[in-house]
């Protein structure tokens, strides 16, 4: 089970106030099902009833309920509710690159007077990655989640309106939230920040969206190329949808990290100009409620 130990001394390190909370995962919904993974369904039992529901990274464990860590961060003097984010991140979890750029992430938010509740999908389900071919399941198990974070801020009466963002897998997830088909749920984000996503779900790429959304991608990313987002933008939408690609920039331009090839043979580099101009555009957004559509090459 990872620690979460380091990430709360990063999290005190950026200057804010973390409050941990369990959230009740909730998965009751019109688009689930009771089946479980198997090799003949390794993506639709993303769809599902079960906090655990017995894929690889699960070693096969079923689970009906279950509970998520959650990190909260509340602007400092600012009394009552806010404008919150939840923040997702990607296949390989809550590693230590992951837990430095929710810090920063956060620490930008809250200056701002935005709100974050950094979520952890993978520590209570003993899950280390899901990285590669499990991308799509678990991007599908994961809007749940995110929806699971929602109900708690809204429930805590912590915000004036949620939003979702998420790096890579979780960025798969946040577009999978904003679909019509997780339409059911009870409350809804006011729109979706997906980073470095997989374009290529059918449901993702030429499903309808019922809040704006903005991707951020990278013109070098050999983890989730961009051409699938390019292909995902032809299709008319009636909610607001833009498209950001940045050029010369592979998956890890927000890890800010000395540049590598990952196990899987992915390029992570660092791009600080990237990575300021994403957070200006998401606060931006948040705070003006403008929402473009269309795809810019930056």
């Amino acid at each position: 089970m990872k620690s979460i130990f380091p990430l709360m001394l990063l999290l005190l390190s950026c200057g804010t106030s973390a409050e941990e909370v369990k959230i009740k995962w909730k998965g009751d919904y019109a688009h689930n099902s009771d089946k479980h993974w198997s090799k003949d369904n390794p993506y639709d039992s993303g769809f599902s009833k079960n906090f655990k529901n017995g894929t690889p990274q699960e070693f096969g464990e079923v689970k009906k309920d279950g509970e998520l860590n959650g990190y909260i961060h509340s602007p400092k003097d600012v009394k009552g509710p806010v404008p919150f984010v939840v923040v997702m991140h990607g296949c390989d979890g809550m590693t230590t690159s992951e837990k430095e750029w929710t810090a920063h992430v956060v620490d930008l938010l809250n200056k701002e007077g935005i709100g974050a509740l950094v979520l952890d999908s993978y520590t209570t389900r003993y899950v280390d990655e899901s990285c590669g071919p499990p991308d799509q399941h678990w991007g599908r198990r994961r809007a749940d989640d995110a929806y699971s974070a929602l109900d708690y801020i809204v429930e805590k009466r912590l915000a004036t309106e949620v939003y979702v963002m998420g790096y890579s897998n979780g960025a798969l997830a946040s577009l999978m939230a904003m679909t019509k088909k997780e339409d059911d749920h009870p409350h809804r984000f006011a729109a979706g920040f997906s980073i470095a996503p997989n374009c290529y779900s059918v449901i993702t790429k030429y499903g309808d969206y019922y809040a704006p959304v903005i991707v951020f991608t990278g013109d070098k990313d050999n983890a989730n190329p961009s051409a699938p987002c390019h292909e995902m933008m032809k299709k008319k939408r009636a909610m607001p949808m833009r498209l950001i690609e940045y050029q010369g920039v592979d998956h890890g331009f927000i890890l800010n990290q000395p540049a590598k090839v990952g196990v899987h043979g992915w390029s992570l580099t660092y791009n600080a100009t990237a990575e300021k101009d994403m957070m200006t555009t998401i606060i931006s957004a948040i705070k003006t409620k403008k929402f473009a559509k269309g795809v810019e090459l930056r």
